[in-house]
């Protein structure tokens, strides 16, 4: 067995401006295939976003260790968090998969 079967793969997208705004393209991703699996559509299976909390993390790398550690592949929703640094802030938005 291979020792990285047991680990969760994520799928990430990102988009600046509010909540709303988010939720509004998380719509639109879920309608996109995967660039590395064209027959598989982008957060398949995950039916809404939700913020995972109200911190505005102030560096991209610390958020996306946040949201791995609260995804779990059977969460039927993504997470997603705020990163403000300086004036380009975005929301980071992640889903975690088991195996392919």
């Amino acid at each position: 067995m291979n020792a990285h079967s047991n680990r969760p793969h994520y799928q990430v997208n990102i988009c600046r401006g509010d909540f709303r705004h988010v939720r509004e393209c998380f719509v639109a991703w879920k309608s996109e295939p995967l660039v590395y699996r064209m027959n598989q559509k982008m957060f398949e299976g995950r039916d809404e976003v939700r913020a995972l909390s109200d911190q505005c993390y102030d560096n991209a790398e610390k958020a996306r260790k946040a949201l791995q550690v609260a995804c779990s592949p059977e969460d039927p929703y993504a997470l997603a968090v705020e990163v403000c640094n300086d004036d380009r802030a975005m929301w980071i938005v992640m889903a975690a998969y088991g195996e392919y």
